[in-house]
């Protein structure tokens, strides 16, 4: 269990130039994430504001796609 937390810090510190700041609070600090689903053997990934109760994005089995939808979404209009 411990690996993927640490995988979603190098991940974090690896895209952390790709990563577009939250749309809502403007932060930068975009954290990437990591979970399992019960019953399922397969990481999830998400992209995630730092701030409480802000932006997030989910579930993806694919980092790059987490990523992808994240940047996709910061990029809309409010």
């Amino acid at each position: 269990m411990a690996k993927r937390f640490e995988k979603a810090r190098e991940y974090t510190e690896k895209y952390k130039d790709v990563l577009l700041p939250c749309k809502y609070c403007k932060s930068t600090d975009i954290v990437i994430t990591s979970q399992k689903m019960f019953g399922d053997n397969k990481n999830y990934w998400s992209v995630c504001c730092s701030n409480i109760g802000c932006d997030c994005t989910g579930n993806f089995t694919s980092v790059k796609k987490a990523i992808e939808s994240w940047n996709e979404r910061q990029a809309e209009k409010r």
